[in-house]
């Protein structure tokens, strides 16, 4: 770890075992649940033997609604599709390859934005199999969105398509791509102020590096024994106070899973001092170019 001129925490980010399964899993369902949304078109459309979309040519329906849906967004899977609003503002996401490193970049362009409340935003795939989707409790990911703000995503979407969302709170949103939030495929926009859970930093912990770990990494109490309550639970056992296994995600009162706080590099790049909300205000967009590399980075 080391900190860039303007102060931020940058480094490597290493993740354990749970957060990778945590981010796989959301990933797939995303993945599962996703790719309907985007195939949706008229009623008239549908094909009663398989209930799949298709036009009368046979091919994909090439749109989704006929508004902007405030948790579905309006989805295109073509460029010459009649928008039902005009957009204000345009992120393309895209997946580039790096020289020094074997896995590539995922990121969005640009990866901080600031807009005004009502503004709409497309999203473009440049590169295939993204979504765009909100870091909130219904979806499992603590909430980083202003309150009162639906669970809203996009599909993953296929190369070439458009995703429009319009985002009508005042307050900070933080959004990720389902499949690759672990490589640090975040964007951060501010619609009007910087407000909302979204505008505080995320704890470092959430990153990987303090899940039962001290601050060197290490799974061992202060004398180096591996029973202290860095390296397990409060029994000494590798469980938490009620006996359960650490790898089991812990569950609210109604059985659900707590929502698990955002992992991977984006923790790091969502942190970096680039994306500051306020910076954000003061700029109007802020480059993925912008950000600290070392915040970028991540080891399997």
């Amino acid at each position: 770890m080391h900190t860039n001129e303007s102060g931020a925490t940058s480094g490597t980010v290493r993740f354990d075992r749970r957060s990778v399964v945590q981010a796989i899993g959301a990933g797939a369902v995303l993945a599962t649940l996703g790719t309907g949304s985007v195939l949706a078109g008229d009623d008239d459309e549908r094909d009663e033997t398989d209930g799949t979309d298709e036009s009368e040519n046979g091919s994909w329906a090439d749109r989704s609604g006929d508004d902007v849906h405030p948790v579905f967004g309006f989805s295109a899977l073509t460029g010459d599709v009649e928008f039902p609003v005009e957009p204000d503002h345009t992120v393309d996401a895209y997946i580039a390859p790096r020289e020094d490193r074997e896995i590539p970049e995922f990121y969005f362009e640009p990866t901080g934005l600031a807009l005004e409340p009502g503004e709409t935003v497309q999203f473009q795939l440049v590169t295939p199999h993204h979504s765009v989707t909100a870091f909130h409790p219904a979806l499992g990911i603590q909430q980083r969105v202003p309150d009162g703000v639906p669970p809203f995503s996009s599909p993953v979407l296929p190369v070439g398509a458009s995703w429009l969302y319009t985002f009508e709170e005042p307050g900070v949103y933080d959004v990720h791509c389902g499949p690759h939030e672990l490589f640090g495929h975040v964007a951060r926009l501010v619609v009007g102020e910087a407000s909302g859970p979204g505008a505080e930093p995320i704890p470092e912990m959430a990153n990987g590096h303090g899940n039962g770990h001290d601050e060197n990494g290490n799974g061992h109490d202060e004398n180096g024994n591996g029973n202290g309550n860095n390296g397990h639970g409060n029994n000494g056992n590798g469980n938490d106070e009620n006996g359960a296994d650490e790898d089991e995600p812990a569950e609210t009162e109604n059985g659900a899973p707590e929502p698990r706080p955002p992992v991977g590099a984006a923790v790091t790049v969502l942190n970096d001092a680039a994306l500051e909300p306020d910076r954000i205000l003061e700029e109007g967009q802020v480059s993925w170019d912008e950000i600290d590399d070392a915040n970028k980075a991540i080891e399997l």
